[in-house]
């Protein structure tokens, strides 16, 4: 409350911001969080110039040891990255590691990773735990709470060499991290509009994640681990990984499921 009050006087420091969003992924929405962000990067696979690169790469639809290894690689990243305060000793090595791992791939032409490809990446991995908590959840971020994960979304994104001039408000500059994430919600949902489209190695990687994902579960549980899938994605992202013929779960299905998943399993 005290740093709600704050706000209101002054812009959001990036410390404030990781202590915010740190409450957030540890205390309140945990599960909600971690499914989110896990699912972030499954809809990446949505576009085909993200998609295309990554099948080429053979990372993540290569053989299930080395997607599984690189899966769990990404994830750790991520988290080191992020649950460690930003500019300490194990953030900034996380994320010097994903520049480098991407510092390759990064060569200014077609064959390489697209700055606008870099900027959606990031607005899913800054969005999408705002949205499941919004739609899962028993209430939804506050003002300062999403104002907390734009300032820092932003951070990393900078840090990871994110184009933001992409977005409208480049030259003006953003107020705060709560104008910037909004911005950056509206780039995403128009990217997304006219490059999520159906494509086979969208498919692929689809494919290949849920192979990881239902790996440990019994095999009579795989068709229904799909329909949760299924469910998850929407139509515009069944559609854009050929998965059109696999039917979602009816609603109160899904309710239980996510009711499980939130409450008992993470």
């Amino acid at each position: 409350r005290s740093l709600q009050r704050l706000h209101k006087t002054q812009p959001l420091t990036l410390p404030a911001a990781y202590t915010i969003h740190n409450a957030l992924i540890s205390l309140e929405f945990p599960s909600t969080f971690s499914l989110a962000t896990t699912f972030a990067l499954f809809k990446a696979y949505g576009i085909p110039s993200i998609s295309v690169l990554l099948v080429r790469t053979n990372q993540l639809a290569g053989p299930p040891l080395v997607s599984s290894k690189r899966y769990a690689d990404t994830g750790a990243l991520l988290l080191e990255a992020v649950l460690n305060a930003p500019g300490s000793e194990r953030s900034t090595a996380a994320i010097a590691r994903i520049n480098w791992l991407h510092d390759r791939y990064r060569k200014g032409d077609r064959s390489g990773i697209r700055d606008e490809d870099m900027l959606y990446t990031l607005s899913l991995f800054a969005l999408e735990p705002m949205r499941w908590v919004r739609d899962l959840e028993w209430r939804e971020l506050s003002e300062v709470e999403a104002c907390a994960v734009g300032t820092l979304w932003r951070y990393y994104g900078e840090a990871l060499k994110v184009p933001m001039r992409l977005l409208p408000g480049y030259e003006r500059g953003w107020r705060d991290g709560g104008e910037w994430i909004r911005e950056l919600e509206v780039w995403s949902r128009g990217y997304e509009d006219r490059f999520m489209v159906p494509s086979e190695s969208n498919h692929v990687l689809a494919e290949a994640t849920m192979r990881i994902i239902l790996y440990k579960a019994p095999k009579c549980m795989h068709g229904f681990g799909r329909k949760v899938f299924a469910t998850i994605m929407g139509e515009k992202l069944r559609e854009a990984m050929l998965y059109v013929s696999l039917a979602p779960l009816l609603p109160y299905q899904f309710a239980m499921v996510t009711s499980i998943l939130t409450n008992w399993v993470l």
